[in-house]
């Protein structure tokens, strides 16, 4: 079932500089807040002219049906978040969204939910663990099944560390050189605890293309369920454009299937 899409002219309401040139911008969208999902993504144009041409894809950070805001987290690093990041508080900028399919969790308890995030594939994770987290108190319990594995090359480029720590999932923050944290690659850490005995696991993950492989093939090589967000251009969002198309397995040939309709969350044991 496709959920629905709404396009809307939504009023910045805070731009919150991070640090670095980490940046959380929150809008006023009440429509979008109402059905977006974790694993989602809003395609933004701030722009009153033709400068950008397109709108860019950013993954859901938070969606607050209460006060019916969303928010995205971005790195100002090029032309386009460059000029995001001087939007200020009562201006508005184009939406439209909640693009993509979700992450589906298929159990809350009885599993060990274990999640996955690179660089800027922290945000569809955030989302997510504070979902699962507030689901599993709600229903009276703990969410000590609920861990967090956050890579990046160094210590100062670990996103939303404060942020995924707030979720009340536990967080385990790994770096290439070892920096102020622990060294490794994320799958090091992810097959200790998939070599641990205790409640079977369902592994999600979100991060750069190279790390969702390594996540892929650590999955299918043990049959565990496992759910990856693919980072890939999106031209238009919607499908029209098919510059998104990723290889997914057709019975005993391949196939495409389009990142922004058919994802961005795929079952990685069909992804090639």
């Amino acid at each position: 079932m496709r959920l629905p899409i709404f396009e809307t002219t939504a009023t910045v309401l805070s731009q919150t500089h991070l640090g670095n040139h980490d940046y959380e911008i929150t809008f006023d969208a009440s429509e979008i807040a109402q059905v977006a999902r974790p694993g989602q993504f809003l395609m933004i144009c701030f722009g009153e002219n033709y400068a950008p041409l397109l709108r860019r894809p950013f993954s859901i950070y938070h969606a607050d049906t209460f006060n019916g805001t969303v928010s995205v987290l971005y790195k100002a690093r090029g032309a386009f978040t460059s000029g995001l990041a001087c939007k200020s508080p009562g201006e508005t900028i184009e939406l439209l969204g909640a693009l993509g399919k979700p992450f589906m969790p298929p159990s809350l308890s009885g599993v060990r939910h274990l999640l996955i995030a690179g660089g800027y594939g922290v945000p569809p994770m955030a989302f997510l663990a504070r979902e699962l987290c507030t689901q599993i108190r709600q229903n009276g319990q703990e969410p000590d099944n609920v861990i967090i594995i956050n890579g990046a090359r160094t210590a100062d480029l670990l996103v939303g560390m404060m942020e995924l720590a707030e979720t009340g999932a536990a967080v385990i923050a790994v770096t290439d050189d070892g920096t102020q944290v622990r060294q490794g690659l994320v799958t090091d850490v992810l097959a200790e605890f998939l070599d641990a005995d205790g409640l079977p696991p369902i592994i999600y993950a979100c991060g750069p293309m190279p790390m969702i492989h390594a996540v892929k093939q650590l999955a299918v090589s043990r049959n565990i369920p496992c759910q990856v967000s693919v980072e890939t251009p999106m031209p238009c969002g919607i499908g029209r454009c098919a510059g998104c198309a990723v290889p997914i397995k057709s019975g005993s040939g391949m196939a495409y299937a389009l990142a922004c309709v058919d994802g961005p969350v795929f079952d990685a044991h069909i992804l090639i």
